[in-house]
């Protein structure tokens, strides 16, 4: 896996960069994967489509489950009672062959890869973000309101076997 830090200039100086925010609820992943195809898509990446919707599905599955804020934190929304106004902000960015995905929650609790049990139905996620992504990290939000998880696919050269 790539050192971090030689990715940061996706997220922080991209060629081209998109945002999306979702309310937390289960529809979010499904929107997030649309979202990602259509722009890699417009940005001609295709070739990246499938290792990132993989990403931002696992992670906005993630958010979606895991990233509320904490109950005293919680914002109760107008006329719905007991509703707490939790949004996921999914940010693509492409720079040279590099996609960063940025997830950003409402939870200050980092993420926590687990092993599941071999008929479990759930705990996957991290793992396979870790085997798809070249790079990622968790980090608090600057305004320490949550989280942000960020990975990073990139165009690997071919190799030619003869």
């Amino acid at each position: 896996m790539e050192p971090i830090e030689s990715l940061g200039s996706v997220i922080n100086a991209p060629e081209h960069q998109q945002s999306l925010t979702l309310v937390a609820n289960d529809r979010a992943p499904g929107r997030a994967r649309s979202f990602t195809r259509q722009t890699l898509r417009a940005w001609g990446v295709e070739d990246l489509m499938d290792d990132a919707v993989l990403i931002v599905s696992e992670l906005t599955t993630n958010a979606e489950r895991h990233g509320r804020a904490p109950a005293e934190n919680a914002e109760v929304r107008p006329g719905v009672e007991g509703e707490a106004a939790d949004e996921i902000t999914l940010t693509l960015a492409v720079q040279a062959g590099v996609v960063g995905i940025e997830v950003e929650d409402n939870s200050p609790e980092p993420p926590a890869p687990r092993i599941p049990s071999l008929y479990a139905t759930s705990g996957r996620g991290l793992g396979l973000v870790t085997a798809t992504a070249d790079a990622w990290t968790a980090c608090p939000k600057k305004d320490g309101s949550g989280k942000r998880v960020i990975a990073f696919v990139r165009r690997h050269k071919a190799t030619v076997t003869s």
